[in-house]
């Protein structure tokens, strides 16, 4: 009796040892809940329309206005959006027309900041579009030449050229997207252009 009462508790004993880890831990499940908790997050943000995001950011901080359509084009959350504005704000104060931009990119702090100036020590002209080309994932060749391009054909969006610059649009996908918001009577005057460089949808 004594024997097969051993060998019970032997084979428990080695069942609970190959047994996985995870499965042993009361708390084992909770670090994938809470990465898929995250991962809704970021998908719900990524879904929401450019009108919601906008509405979004107005009504938490009414008085930043040139951040409502960058941020409404970003992907970025509101927390994250303005933690980098933040951050690039008491890192280099002078470049106060590129915060905002700097806020909606996915650039480290380091290297907008190379290629914000590596646009104006090559086009020191164009300060304009200096935070805009810093900003985007195009060269600067690309830039340059988007650029041209919808200068030499668009005019009527001679308001819009840097945004078009830094997008993946299309002319005709960019110009299309701009009279439609433009069009659309919703209020956001002073966001056509990040609208029309964007993909996301004007409204659910």
């Amino acid at each position: 009796m004594k024997k097969i009462t051993y060998l019970a508790f032997a084979l428990l004993i080695g069942a609970y040892v190959t047994t996985p880890l995870k499965a042993q831990s009361p708390f084992a499940g909770a670090e994938t809940k809470k990465e898929q908790s995250a991962g809704k997050n970021t998908t719900a943000n990524k879904e929401q329309s450019f009108m919601d995001r906008y509405y979004d950011i107005k009504a938490t901080y009414p008085s930043l206005t040139h951040l409502y359509g960058i941020y409404a084009a970003s992907s970025c959350t509101k927390e994250r959006f303005m933690e980098r504005y933040n951050a690039i704000k008491v890192a280099y104060p002078k470049l106060k027309d590129a915060h905002c931009c700097y806020a909606g990119s996915e650039w480290s702090l380091e290297d907008f900041a190379k290629r914000y100036y590596e646009i104006k020590d090559t086009y020191p002209d164009m300060a304009k579009y200096f935070g805009e080309y810093a900003g985007s994932k195009k060269t600067l060749p690309e830039f340059i030449k988007r650029y041209n391009e919808i200068k030499d054909s668009a005019p009527d969006l001679a308001g819009y050229y840097g945004q078009y610059a830094a997008s993946d649009n299309t002319l005709s996908e960019f110009s299309a997207r701009y009279y439609g918001i433009k069009d659309s009577n919703t209020g956001m005057k002073n966001c056509y252009g990040e609208y029309a460089a964007s993909t996301k949808r004007l409204a659910k």
